[in-house]
């Protein structure tokens, strides 16, 4: 597979990371995190007239039609800069869910309005556990008539305090497979939300449904038929964290080697000894594989082939290598990295909670292992 960039995804990238840098002084990024909503709208506004929120929607609703390679061009983008915004929720999750299941009525009014910058959505599925497993959702969704009811709390949901409306992951039977999603607006009567404290500063709120009455057209696809897109909606998280994770150990690096090149010790920069040359070395390498891993997710997922073994090993490597890089640039810096007012922590914290979501390591190395036994052939992959 081919995952070597072409002219537009060198164009993307730059301008990405660029204008990321830009709007996201460490300071900014920190003053962010106290909002309520978590990011600054004048800065989403011109991401939108950038076209990133339309970047992999289709054409047909005003998107640009571009792939997952692209989109985790702009998320590694984001990711290095530390920039808070609601693309992850409205676009990676809510917008790219509603292609995989929503009727043509639900497409035209939503995609067209998050295309446009007039929409902002989210996707509520964790529950207690953390876990995205079915058999973890337990909201209840209960037909009565020609409406549906919503029962439960939801936790971890990405920009709820913001979003027009949310997905919401709800148990519709009795089979951990029977779940269904309903598409909520923000104003109905019966919601709750708090804001959680997170360890990457990120919005993340409690979702609580307190009999929720909805029409229902308010269904997103059919009763108990939403396992499936949304097994598609955890790989591509998963896969894009990987690009997150990404952005976040090329800052941990650069500061590293920015500040091993400045710090004087018996008269000489510490980037001059041995040990803290391999440091950096090691670091630049899991940082490389890395990137490579995440881009070879992105475009498997792209290419429309099972991609399981790909994103399983990119969130793997990803959620151990780049939280560990983190930690030897700690090393590196000594007690200034540890500072608040300097940049390295920013990335540390960011790294921890990026780590975990969409799955640890350990739970994607347990997903390869039960793909290991149940489809060697998958596996194993096509050049075994």
């Amino acid at each position: 597979m081919d995952i070597t960039l072409n002219e537009e995804q060198d164009l993307i990238a730059s301008t990405a990371l660029a204008f990321s840098q830009e709007h996201a002084p460490p300071a900014t990024v920190r003053e962010l995190e106290t909002t309520e909503n978590g990011f600054d709208p004048t800065v989403w506004k011109k991401m939108v007239e950038m076209g990133w929120p339309a970047a992999a929607l289709p054409e047909r609703y005003g998107g640009a039609g571009l792939g997952l390679m692209e989109l985790s061009l702009i998320i590694e983008a984001l990711g290095q800069a530390s920039l808070p915004c609601p693309l992850f929720s409205t676009v990676i999750e809510a917008g790219l869910l509603l292609v995989d299941a929503a009727d043509e009525a639900q497409k035209s009014h939503w995609l067209s309005r998050i295309t446009a910058g007039e929409a902002l959505l989210t996707v509520a599925m964790l529950e207690e556990s953390g876990r995205m497993a079915p058999e973890d959702i337990a909201l209840k969704l209960t037909p009565r008539g020609d409406t549906l009811v919503l029962q439960g709390t939801k936790l971890f949901v990405r920009d709820a305090g913001v979003a027009d409306a949310i997905i919401c992951v709800a148990r519709s039977g009795q089979s951990p497979s029977d779940l269904s999603l309903v598409l909520v607006p923000a104003d109905t009567p019966g919601i709750r939300r708090a804001r959680m404290t997170a360890a990457g500063g990120e919005a993340l709120w409690q979702v609580a449904f307190n009999e929720v009455s909805l029409p229902g057209h308010a269904m997103v696809g059919r009763l108990n038929v939403a396992w499936q897109p949304l097994q598609n909606m955890i790989a591509r998280g998963a896969a894009l964290k990987a690009a997150e994770l990404t952005g976040i150990g090329q800052a941990a690096l650069d500061l590293t080697v920015n500040y091993a090149r400045q710090r004087i010790q018996f008269d000489r920069p510490i980037g001059s000894f041995q040990g803290v040359q391999h440091h950096c070395a090691e670091m630049a390498r899991d940082l490389a594989v890395t990137r490579l891993l995440a881009r070879q997710a992105a475009a498997r997922i792209d290419s429309a082939r099972d991609a399981r073994r790909e994103v399983s090993i990119a969130k793997a490597k990803a959620s151990e290598a780049i939280p560990a890089l983190t930690r030897t640039a700690h090393q590196i810096h000594g007690a200034v990295g540890y500072y608040r007012d300097y940049p390295l922590e920013l990335a540390y914290h960011r790294a921890i909670a990026a780590a975990a979501s969409y799955g640890t390591a350990a739970d994607h190395r347990r997903a390869l292992a039960q793909l290991l036994r149940d489809d060697p052939r998958a596996f194993r992959g096509e050049n075994p």
